[in-house]
């Protein structure tokens, strides 16, 4: 019976006391708490993001202040162009229309055919001749075109509306250039 007395004996003992070497190994390895992990691993991304941000953003500063040099000097502007969006009918009918093969003031400046189209002009025709530029056109074609379009098909030369200064009603185009 002295070996049960034993087995209890050693149940109810106290723990055995450690020493001053045991003791500080064990606090160096404390649990590490998870969350603060997690909160100093976020801040140190947070960082590098704004450090690579700020890199980035310095980087394209210098760029467009070094390039400004590269580009056409400031004294050099040119004036900023009208959309290409049609003209109104009202101007599109103010533009001049004449008969092919009569004597005008385009008779021998005009070409042979229609841009447009392709076509040759036959005698007799209505084309339509844009004052700005002195290209002539097919009537229909045209003005097919410049429904969509505020430039002459063949130079491109963009037309800009202008108003009487007096009545304000918009009579003929004018040319921007």
């Amino acid at each position: 019976m002295a070996s049960r007395s034993r087995i209890l004996g050693v149940a109810n003992s106290p723990p055995p006391q450690r020493t001053a070497v045991e003791d500080s190994s064990t606090a160096t390895a404390k649990p590490v708490n998870s969350d603060m992990v997690l909160i100093l691993a976020t801040l140190l991304c947070a960082v590098i993001c704004v450090l690579g941000l700020v890199t980035v953003s310095r980087c394209a500063w210098i760029r467009r202040i070094c390039c400004r040099t590269l580009v056409a000097p400031p004294s050099v502007s040119h004036p900023p162009r009208a959309a290409n969006r049609g003209l109104k009918k009202k101007v599109l009918k103010s533009l001049p229309k004449l008969t092919y093969g009569e004597e005008n003031e385009y008779a021998g400046k005009l070409a042979d055919d229609c841009a447009i189209c392709l076509a040759e002009f036959a005698t007799g025709e209505e084309i339509r001749v844009l004052p700005q530029c002195g290209h002539g056109f097919h009537v229909g074609c045209i003005d097919m075109w410049l429904e969509s379009h505020s430039s002459c098909p063949s130079c491109r030369q963009i037309f800009v509306t202008a108003r009487c200064q007096n009545c304000g009603s918009s009579p003929v185009a004018a040319s921007d250039g």
